[in-house]
């Protein structure tokens, strides 16, 4: 494995988890907000579905800007909709579609993105359940042992403009369960590993950390 890969690979603490499935979707998330911050189920519909008929999903910006490239990023893990024809490689293609071009992390991208989208199987069963997920971004900042781990390149193997955001927000899912509407939430963490200028014109993709845990 290639030194820059390596310090990618420490950094984000790679992961070999997996989606929950289509019952536990409803059965009420693990980590849910206090009623205070918002409800864990809610029998209204919160409007953020697709119009219906939809057939094509937002790419990633392109963007120079390491924040809103970021942000556009965490959007598109986090927003899909199994109530449209929209299949669900269209919504991993639009991550890869901004993944770094260079290749080296390709493999350890696509094994991240395994952990944040549904497999198809689980895919097919949250469409009987009409799931549709989204996220509420709270924060988005560089973490605080990224000066760190530049530091320790002293190889200098991450490309000039590699650098990383940890985001913080509400993951949110509507459907029905049981013959009515009902929404959880779930607070989520997780962090964006990017290269943007000099190395790209424009920013692009290259790993992700486990979910719910960050880079510090």
């Amino acid at each position: 494995m290639p030194p820059r890969r390596i310090l990618i690979a420490i950094a984000i603490l790679a992961t070999f988890g997996a989606m929950l499935g289509a019952c536990l979707a409803f059965a009420g998330p693990s980590n849910a907000p206090s009623p205070a911050d918002s409800p864990s189920a809610s029998r209204t519909d919160p409007g953020h579905r697709s119009p219906p008929g939809t057939t094509s999903i937002s790419p990633v910006e392109k963007t120079d800007n390491p924040e809103t490239f970021a942000v556009s990023v965490a959007s598109a893990l986090f927003d899909w909709d199994t109530t449209t024809a929209i299949p669900l490689s269209d919504y991993t293609g639009r991550i890869l579609a901004v993944a770094d071009p260079s290749g080296e992390e390709s493999a350890g991208l696509v094994t991240d993105l395994a952990t944040y989208l549904p497999s198809p199987a689980s895919w097919a069963d949250l469409r009987g359940y009409r799931v549709r997920q989204w996220i509420d971004i709270n924060s988005y900042a560089v973490p605080d042992s990224w000066d760190e781990t530049r530091a320790d390149d002293a190889g200098r193997e991450l490309a000039a403009g590699t650098t990383a955001f940890t985001v913080s927000g509400l993951r949110r899912r509507s459907g029905i369960w049981q013959g009515e509407q009902a929404q959880t939430v779930e607070r989520v963490t997780f962090t964006v590993f990017i290269t943007c200028r000099p190395t790209y014109d424009e920013c692009k993709l290259l790993r992700l950390s486990q979910l719910n845990h960050p880079l510090p």
